[in-house]
């Protein structure tokens, strides 16, 4: 029993350090390890610093999703030639929104691919995201499959859509038309509105999606603000600068939403039905700040009392037996007419014994 928890200790702690030390890197290392994919040639590696070469026009957007770094690389395989781009983010949530910054469900030639999370193809263009990894494939469509789901195996950890995502009302939702925003560059002109407005200096974050309602389509935008308050002071200020509105616009808490592209207050009215948002408080008492050599100082002490007490316990009753012993004699201790003890009685001699038959 021991060792199977042991077992189980040892491999949670393996899985726990693996999830967390995941590098690209590591993954490309374990696709070359565990398939017959082989670079092609030697990666090029990004930063925030020189993104702008990878990407000229999205720089500032992948680095405020937050970016920790990208490779590319060229992979050769049995079904051909594959130009890889691997986007590390900080975390789940800053992938997601790369990868819909990146996808356009309105092109002709796009389709859903289920590889990772969530995946698209574009003509020989292939994207999907999973945990903080956004992977982008270049190559035909056999090979780009082939090597994105090897890909997809050897990547660890749990993909997270925002929590503004996670509100944006499932009926009558346009598929693969989600978008996280995080900055005004990820706002389009067709949701006809002023960036200034939405309040990104106060860490607005922002879901928006296509809804389809009675064959006609509307535009929602969700704002969600760090608290109830901030996001009253901007319906109020939406109120101000757009009174006539108020059908198209919804507070919930701490997320505000906004109908746009439509005029018909019975589509705002069946999309905004659906909106909601449950405030939930958690208390968090701060930590101490105990240091190691508080912890280890803490334990000597307790030993050192314990110790202490057994010293003081046990001089206490010898030196009341020897006290008892002296002044009253035979009385209370060492009685031996109510007392039988066991003597060796080692200076006595042998005395054989034989059984008898």
């Amino acid at each position: 029993m021991t060792k199977k928890w042991f077992s189980s200790l040892l491999w949670i702690c393996t899985l726990t350090a693996a999830l967390q030390g995941q590098t690209r890197e590591s993954v490309l290392k374990a696709i070359q390890q565990t398939s017959k994919w082989s670079p092609a040639d030697k990666p090029v590696l990004y930063d925030e610093k020189n993104i702008e070469t990878l990407a000229p026009k999205r720089a500032m957007a992948i680095n405020h999703y937050g970016l920790t770094g990208a490779t590319t690389q060229a992979w050769a395989g049995p079904e051909g030639e594959v130009h890889l781009t691997l986007y590390e983010m900080v975390d789940p949530s800053a992938a997601y929104g790369l990868f819909t910054l990146d996808r356009n469900a309105d092109q002709p030639a796009f389709s859903t691919i289920p590889i990772g999370t969530e995946g698209f193809r574009l003509g020989n263009y292939s994207e999907f995201w999973q945990s903080k990894y956004v992977v982008k494939l270049e190559g035909t469509s056999s090979a780009a499959e082939k090597l994105g789901r090897i890909i997809s195996e050897n990547i660890f950890g749990r993909s997270r859509k925002p929590p503004v995502s996670s509100h944006l009302p499932p009926e009558n939702l346009v598929q693969g038309s989600e978008k996280y925003i995080v900055d005004a560059t990820g706002i389009g002109r067709a949701l006809d509105v002023d960036p200034d407005n939405l309040g990104f200096n106060d860490s607005v974050e922002i879901a928006t999606a296509d809804y389809r309602v009675n064959a006609k389509t509307a535009h929602l935008v969700l704002l969600m603000y760090p608290t109830q308050q901030i996001a009253k002071k901007y319906e109020d200020q939406w109120s101000t600068l757009t009174p006539n509105d108020a059908p198209f616009r919804k507070r919930v808490g701490a997320l505000l939403a906004l109908v746009r592209g439509s005029r018909d207050p019975a589509i705002s009215k069946a999309i905004l039905d659906h909106v909601n948002y449950e405030t939930q408080v958690t208390y968090a008492e701060r930590r101490p700040d105990i240091s190691l050599r508080q912890v280890i100082l803490t334990i000597f002490t307790f030993i050192g009392i314990g110790l202490l007490f057994t010293v003081v316990a046990g001089l206490s009753f010898g030196g009341f037996r020897i006290f008892v012993k002296a002044r009253y004699p035979d009385r209370v201790f060492d009685r031996p007419q109510d007392m039988e003890i066991i003597q060796l009685k080692l200076g006595q001699g042998v005395i054989p014994k034989q059984l008898r038959e």
